[in-house]
């Protein structure tokens, strides 16, 4: 679900039109990780605001939020006491940001509800009038994130800037230069790595209305040469309208539907999806939302559970990506690893002339290795210490950094390799087809140490890998998760057999037997076609899949089942796809 600033910029507007000015006069909680306010302004307006990692949203809803959390949280209490009976009087989205800044006045005085739906980072934060942190819906400790600490008596720090374009102050020639600089071969995967405020959904419309197809190719743009062409002109024309559309009152939400007759609910956009065969208007962008959700909940009846999964792998990668970037911190370049052995030596040279509670020594620059003509390098000295001890002192900061330098690369390597794992693990979590498939993946969490051991449940009977059967009849074997993805790859597959994986994307191992001989066109797009299906992309219009043979693919050791790299690659575009009978 792209909720993306143009979403946000759509339920701006609505919320000012609608609420603002109104007094809340119901604070409830839905669930741990939503609340909604009911604000009175002559008719009663339920405004829902969710920091789920999948389905984070702000919107007006039509039925009445009903208590969903036994004991009220901190969060709540204080909403109890500073917003409830307050009035609304200010609506705010910094710019192109997925950021709606609520500010309310009552008598408790002045404090702002910053809600940010950015996928698994959003949060819902309350801030006192001096900008302060009050409370959050998900408190993030410094371990977690150095550059935003969202804990309560912390000064509140906005998300980084994109460093990306404005869309607004775009030129063709900066927009030609941005483009470029990308080596996607999709237009509109680099217009979402260029762009500031494009999410897939916007780039894909925009590939659409500019190149004439949503899956475009850039050259179709830019030209095999690159080069000023019009079409560079006609691209930013396009992206300059959509992002003018709320200055315009041009608003026009819609809900695209599947192309099969009877198709269900897909996509939404505060603009006309015409990179869809069929898409209907609908009223207001919340319900154009919760049309979607609707046919999602409808669909999908394990929704709640997959919920839940996923909120725990993203808190376990966001603990991750914590400990990455204290790791990193403390990779000691290897000037730094001379300079402390340097000193140590240099202080036994001068060692005479150092004075009993001297706190520094200046010495000659040629003693660390500098010029003669230098001037003179001053060393820190603890005045407690002896010249001797002052210099072991070095030396003993000098082995201890090298060998936090021997070890740290491993441990950054750890984490990143058990950051994929998860990513994995997300997709299996989308991926999963019923209960049995969730409760598997959830002990294969608790095993991995990203879940709570309450509770645990016996072992799950191991699942069979999908089985397809080509027109041809070549058998393709298909993982749909990390267990069955190590199974199909390396105890069914032999080396001869062909491997196929979505690029750069969490996703199914897909194996080709070749047993009777190398695989036809058609059952090698087929095979693509699935590897691209059961990936984190399978929304994507066209996909990238990457194939070899088996043989040049391998396990990484000490990662998670199913992680692997691989060489000898050749690679498809296909749709995603799910095709073929199942033995």
């Amino acid at each position: 679900m792209y909720y993306d600033t143009l979403t946000m910029a759509a339920i701006r507007d609505e919320c000012s039109e609608r609420i603002l000015g109104g007094r809340v006069q119901r604070v409830v909680f839905p669930s741990e990780l939503s609340l909604a306010l009911e604000v009175y302004t002559g008719e009663r307006h339920q405004l829902l605001v969710s920091a789920e990692a999948q389905e984070a949203r702000l919107l007006l809803t039509g039925p009445k939020p009903r208590r969903g959390v036994e004991a009220p949280s901190p969060l709540e209490l204080l909403l109890r006491k500073f917003v409830r009976g307050a009035r609304l009087e200010d609506i705010e989205q910094p710019p192109l940001e997925r950021i709606l800044r609520l500010t309310f006045l009552g008598e408790e005085g002045r404090v702002t509800l910053v809600c940010e739906t950015m996928g698994r980072y959003s949060n819902v934060i309350l801030l006192d009038s001096q900008g302060t942190i009050m409370e959050a819906m998900k408190r993030i400790p410094a371990t977690l994130n150095r550059y935003r600490t969202i804990l309560p008596k912390h000064e509140y720090v906005p998300p980084p800037p994109q460093d990306k374009e404005n869309p607004r102050l775009l030129t063709p020639g900066i927009l030609q230069q941005a483009l470029e600089r990308s080596q996607e071969r999709l237009l509109w995967r680099r217009l979402v790595q260029t762009v500031a405020g494009v999410s897939p959904i916007v780039a894909r419309e925009i590939a659409h209305r500019a190149a004439g197809r949503a899956d475009a190719p850039a050259e179709s743009i830019l030209g095999p040469e690159g080069g000023a062409r019009e079409g560079v002109a006609a691209l930013v024309r396009v992206i300059q309208g959509l992002f003018r559309l709320g200055e315009e009152g041009g608003w026009a939400p819609c809900v695209a539907y599947a192309e099969a007759e009877g198709g269900a609910p897909v996509a939404y956009a505060p603009y006309t999806l015409q990179h869809y065969a069929r898409s209907e208007p609908v009223a207001s962008m919340s319900e154009a939302i919760e049309t979607i959700l609707a046919a999602r909940a409808e669909l999908d009846p394990y929704e709640q559970v997959r919920d839940r999964l996923q909120a725990m792998i993203a808190d376990r990668i966001g603990r991750l990506q914590g400990r990455l970037a204290s790791l990193r911190e403390g990779l000691v370049p290897p000037e730094e690893l001379e300079r402390l052995q340097a000193y140590g030596s240099a202080i036994l040279a001068v060692a005479w002339q150092i004075a009993p509670g001297q706190e520094e020594v200046r010495v000659d620059p040629e003693l660390l290795g500098g010029d003669a003509g230098d001037p003179p390098v001053v060393i820190p000295l603890d005045p407690r210490l002896s010249p001797a001890e002052n210099a072991q002192a070095y030396f003993a900061r000098y082995r201890k950094r090298q060998a936090a330098g021997e070890e740290v690369p491993a441990l950054v390597r750890r984490a990143e390799l058990e950051i994929e794992y998860l990513r994995q693990l997300q997709t299996d979590v989308d991926l999963a087809p019923d209960r049995p498939a969730l409760d598997r993946i959830e002990q294969e969490l608790t095993e991995a140490g990203g879940g709570s051991s309450k509770g645990r449940k016996r072992a799950t009977p191991r699942t069979e890998p999908l089985s397809v059967r080509a027109p041809d009849g070549t058998l393709i074997l298909v993982g749909r998760n990390s267990r069955e993805n190590d199974r199909v790859t390396f105890r069914m597959a032999s080396p001869g057999d062909l491997w196929l994986h979505a690029h750069g994307v969490a996703g199914a191992h897909v194996i080709v037997r070749t047993a009777e001989g190398p695989p036809s066109e058609e059952t090698l797009r087929l095979a693509a076609a699935l590897a691209a299906r059961y990936s984190a992309a399978r929304s994507e219009p066209r996909v990238q899949v990457d194939y070899t043979e088996r043989r040049h693919v391998r396990p990484i050791r000490g990662a998670g089942p199913g992680m692997v790299t691989y060489r000898e690659e050749q690679t498809l575009v296909v749709s995603p796809h799910k095709a073929g009978d199942e033995e």
